[in-house]
């Protein structure tokens, strides 16, 4: 209670938070199952490359693991704008209930797939539910979360993903491989039975004319129980809201959305700076340690079990992403995100010096422990900046118009840079070593300070509706002109 004071101050009512917390919480169940699928690869991989797997095809190639690795990411290519239409066309709340169908298919292909083959396609069906995620819950998100709230409740994307993970990593350390899929499948079942009992958003039932529809949701995501209850704070918000619906609708209606949208200076800056964030998000490494972190410790001899130093790094970017939860709208988002990637910098050079120092033959069995020590350092740091915040600062950077359409723009890149990370990591383990591949990422990593430190604005606080209504009219002299 002290800290949800210390963010929003002292008169926000905790049933506003309350309800709009759970509602958060629930639309990310299905991101901690999501996790588990991301988490699922590392303790499984090498039983899949061993001579004991049960595929048909036999056992997995170092080509064929990278394929099992990356083919998520060509997933979220498609997902995200196919579950960003859907979202347009059905609401927010039914898009992400619909990402229930590919993810219950990728259990199933792990589950009964005989061959390698179906795992390249379970992948498939995977990533696309991760892609719809990425898509709709942070606009999910934005819409039913007040603005001091907003970036402590996007954030728990990424913790929940990160929990997902811890999960999919314990589950398999603990259980065999047809149990995992068997246990992952009450996931889906949990998730639509929560958001069953969510209301759509309010913006969204603005945007279908269901003016009435839109105010009780707002009441409900404000923890309003009855008209009398409104206050002017709450009455401001909802008119605020349902003027700036009118203005959208009004533009569309004026101008369609095309090409010169995109060209007016703050669409330009917005898009820039989200593409920019979304693509350190994956360059910066820390989604192929967490994927391929069994195989990493084994080349590293770390002095635990690849499957113990997995969980650990798992648990360690848990405890990265709730820090951000905690410090994202104290703070600030761009500091959080200079001393993220300065920290991830420091962790990746350690880990690729270790590595060097190990391949020229050193004796490092006195630093045992540095390779787990090391990318433990740079998941934490990772963790509570260049993981969760881009998807918060993307909402808050580009103009609603463009919104949707940059939402899903980002997400593209995410999945197309994840997939050359995640595709050519084991190849560049292969061809450059552990310590020229770590000392790749950590090189992006120290480019990327001076970009965020020069480029990247403070977005804490920013009011979307007011900061929008600004804008508007800029906008759309910028368009004309």
């Amino acid at each position: 209670m002290r800290l949800f004071r210390s963010i929003v101050g002292e008169n926000f009512p905790f049933k506003s938070f309350l309800n709009q917390f759970l509602g958060a919480i629930a639309v990310n169940i299905i991101t901690i199952s999501h996790g588990a699928a991301i988490g699922w690869v590392s303790p499984f991989l090498p039983y899949l490359q061993s001579n004991e797997t049960h595929l048909t095809s036999g056992s997995v190639s170092i080509e064929q693991a990278s394929w099992i690795g990356s083919l998520l990411c060509i997933g979220g290519m498609i997902g995200a704008p196919t579950f960003g239409l859907l979202a347009d066309r059905f609401g927010k709340k039914r898009g992400v209930q619909l990402i229930v169908i590919p993810h219950v298919a990728f259990w199933l292909c792990v589950l009964y797939g005989p061959n390698v083959y179906f795992l390249y396609l379970g992948r498939v069906l995977a990533g696309s539910g991760g892609g719809g995620m990425l898509r709709v819950i942070p606009l999910y998100i934005a819409d039913i979360a007040h603005f001091k709230l907003r970036g402590m409740l996007g954030s728990l994307l990424v913790i929940s993903l990160n929990a997902g993970i811890l999960l999919g990593f314990v589950l398999g350390n603990c259980l065999s491989y047809f149990a995992v899929p068997v246990v992952m499948l009450m996931a889906p079942v949990i998730f639509l039975a929560c958001t069953s009992c969510l209301p759509e958003t309010p913006f969204c039932l603005l945007e279908q004319n269901r003016t009435e529809k839109a105010e009780q949701s707002l009441m409900f995501y404000r923890g309003i129980k009855g008209h009398f209850q409104k206050n002017d704070d709450f009455r401001k918000e909802f008119e605020q809201l349902k003027k700036t619906s009118l203005v959208l609708k009004e533009s569309l209606e004026e101008h369609k959305l095309n090409w010169r949208d995109f060209c007016t200076k703050q669409a330009r800056k917005g898009l820039g700076i989200g593409l920019f964030l979304m693509g350190l998000n994956q360059l910066c490494g820390a989604l192929a340690i967490i994927t391929y972190a069994a195989n990493i410790f084994k080349e590293s001899g770390s002095d635990l079990s690849p499957n113990v130093s997995s969980i650990i790094v798992a648990l360690i970017q848990l405890i990265g992403t709730i820090v951000s939860f905690t410090l994202v709208d104290n703070l600030g988002r761009k500091i959080l995100l200079v001393v993220s990637t300065i920290g991830a910098t420091v962790g990746l050079f350690c880990m690729g010096l270790f590595s060097f120092l190990q391949h020229s033959g050193q004796d490092l069995s006195s630093l045992g422990s540095l390779p787990i020590l090391s990318l433990s350092f740079t998941i934490l740091f990772s963790s509570f900046g260049i993981l969760p915040l881009p998807y918060v600062i993307l909402a808050e950077v580009l103009p609603h118009k463009i919104r949707n359409v940059g939402s899903t723009l980002a997400i593209l890149i995410i999945s197309s840079s994840a997939f050359v990370v995640l595709k050519l990591f084991p190849v560049m383990i292969d061809r450059i070593h552990l310590y020229g591949t770590m000392w790749f990422h950590a090189t992006i990593c120290f480019i990327s300070i001076f970009v965020i430190f020069f480029a990247v604005p403070e977005t804490k606080g920013k009011d979307l509706l007011s900061a929008e209504e600004k804008l508007d009219s800029a906008d759309k002299k910028e368009i004309e002109a």
